[in-house]
Parts: structure tokens; sequence; C-alpha cells
């Protein structure tokens, strides 16, 4: 087995900044130059990866169709879109419709081969619990899960907890508290109440981070010493120097 590590992002509802916190940590975790990073957009309907990196579409998920049950890493090599030396990206399809042509069954074997070729998969999903989306869960060695710093996503946040809490080890897993605003009128004691679960890490809300966006900029790029990104940064950090996995508790009888 390969020692890359596959790292699934997820967030309960759109709109916490999950693919923001995806991108800028697969850049994070590529920074120090010595890592090869994948980062996998599994948002198969409405990914926002190209976008968010100012990438041209052209290869995606779909074009490995024809070798499912038998990708090789050469060929999972060949889908990829470079972003930066070091970070490879695999892109959504660009048409809607194409989405359902992608079994759950191509993703897992996917993740299994980039694993041999990549020392860290980034993996950014969409907010639903679909196939596909479990089996880049069950494929995760660590769940980075994702919410803001409002009651109703911290409700959400907490529920999937739950749910995750009944299929894998609790232990491989990290909270981050996107846009985190002091002003939001939220204790840290009413967070606690809500979450019930450590929060590895608050980023702060920063109106530099949807402008980077809108430039089509991570920035962990154009602002490496930014507060943002030095959070992002302690984050990639911990996952580095993290050697859990996560496993898939079996059903209790």
């Amino acid at each position: 087995m390969s020692d890359g590590r596959i790292i699934t992002v997820f967030a309960a509802k759109d709109g916490s900044g999950k693919t923001t916190v995806a991108t800028n940590l697969a850049v994070a975790l590529c920074a120090p130059g010595d890592r090869r990073v994948c980062l996998v957009d599994l948002d198969l309907q409405f990914g926002d990866v190209a976008c968010l990196l100012g990438l041209r579409p052209g290869r995606s998920l779909c074009d490995a169709l024809p070798s499912a049950g038998s990708l090789t890493t050469e060929q999972v090599v060949d889908l990829m879109t470079m972003y930066r030396p070091g970070l490879d990206c695999l892109l959504a399809p660009a048409g809607p419709g194409n989405a359902m042509k992608i079994p759950h069954t191509l993703v897992a074997e996917l993740l299994d081969v980039a694993r041999d070729v990549y020392d860290f998969v980034i993996v950014d999903t969409p907010a639903q619990f679909n196939a596909s989306v479990l089996a880049a869960l069950d494929a995760a060695d660590h769940h980075v899960l994702v919410a803001t710093s409002e009651r109703p996503s911290l409700k959400n946040l907490r529920l999937t907890l739950d749910v995750l809490d009944l299929l894998y080890d609790a232990g491989s897993r990290s909270v981050v508290i996107n846009r985190s605003d002091r002003r939001a009128d939220l204790t840290a004691a009413d967070t606690d109440q809500l979450v019930r679960s450590p929060i590895a890490t608050q980023l702060p809300n920063w109106t530099d981070v949807p402008a980077s966006i809108n430039r089509g900029e991570p920035i962990t790029v154009g602002y490496p010493d930014h507060p943002v990104s030095q959070a992002v940064r302690r984050l990639a950090d911990t996952l580095v120097a993290s050697d859990g996995r996560c496993s898939r508790d079996p059903p209790s009888a």
C-alpha cells in the first residue's frame, strides 16, 4: 500500500467555503516543494476548483471512464491539469450531465491509484452524502469538516458529526470553522455547545479571501503571510504530522 494520504473535505451545506479551504490546503501542503499533491474536484455537477484556481477546464474525471476497472498510474497522471509545480488538479466535468456517467466505483478506484502517485490527495466534495462522497470518505485517511460560525451551519455540522460517528473513527478528523468573526455575537461557549467536538482551526473572516477568489488566486498564493494563510498552513502542518487513518467502523450487531 502506498504511503500517499487522502484527505476528504466535506461540509453539510453549500456556502461554507469548503472549496476555498480545500484549494488553499492543497497549496499549503505542496508549498515546501518536496511533496506531490493532487486536488480532486468531486463536485461533479457544480465543481468550482477550476474557477477558484483560474484554470481552463480540459481533461476531467470523465476521461477516466474508458479505463474504469483497469486504471494505471500513468493514466491517472494523464488526467491531471497542473496548477503549479507539485500541485496537480483533477477537475470536475465541464457539463453537468456528465456527472451522471461517473460511478462511485470509478471514484474509489481513482483515489486508490492516486495515492500511489501523490503524497497527499485532497478531495473537495459536494454538500451531500451521495455514493461518490461516501467512496471518498471511505478512502480517506483524514476528514476535514468545514462550517461557518453561524448557528444553522454549526447545527448542521453537529448532525454531520453524528452521521460520521456511526461510520468512522472519530480520531482522524479535523473541524474547521471558516469565516470566524468575533463580532458575530456567538461566544466560544456557544460554539462548543453547538458543535460538541474539538475545533482544529478557525479561519478568520477577511474580505481579502473573496477578493482572492474573484482573482482566481488562492490567498495562500497571493498573500502567504496573511492571517488566513497562516491558519491554513498550521492546519496543513498538523495533517502532515498526524499519522492517523480513518477506519470505517463495522455496524453493531
